[in-house]
């Protein structure tokens, strides 16, 4: 008798294991809405690291604003075009700063691979970025 609820007890415990839902692996997702880590580089700042928020203009759902782009502080937008895979960044000023540049968003939308220029009246300097989803 010990035999046989010994067995209904290990036949129990790997039905219940084998009825467990499996983790998800990471979402994906169709928005880069959130909270984003940068970590950026250009010759005259080297390496920064700091976080932005992107949201979308409630106007126009192909705009997305990026507040403390370039760590210039919060309530420091810039904004950025969205087509499909790509955000665009034209002539946007902020803070004595102009910005021009594209932004490629991983498959997965959990990174955002930046090149753009910034031109604070000395003439544009290049600047690489990684924006990665929090």
């Amino acid at each position: 008798m010990k035999k046989i609820l010994f067995a209904l007890l290990v036949l129990t415990t790997v039905y219940l294991i084998s009825c467990q839902k499996d983790e998800d692996p990471e979402i994906n997702t169709t928005s880069i809405e959130g909270s984003w880590k940068c970590v950026e580089n250009s010759a005259t700042y080297g390496t920064q690291n700091y976080y932005v928020d992107i949201s979308t203009d409630a106007a126009n759902s192909n705009k997305k604003i990026i507040d403390n782009f370039f760590g210039l502080g919060l309530g420091a937008i810039v904004m950025a075009t969205q087509s499909g895979q790509t955000l665009t960044i034209s002539n946007a000023v902020q803070l004595g700063h102009t910005f021009n540049g594209n932004g490629t968003i991983s498959s997965n939308y959990n990174s955002i691979s930046w090149t753009y220029t910034v031109d604070e009246g000395n003439g544009p300097e290049n600047v690489t970025a990684t924006y990665t989803k929090m």
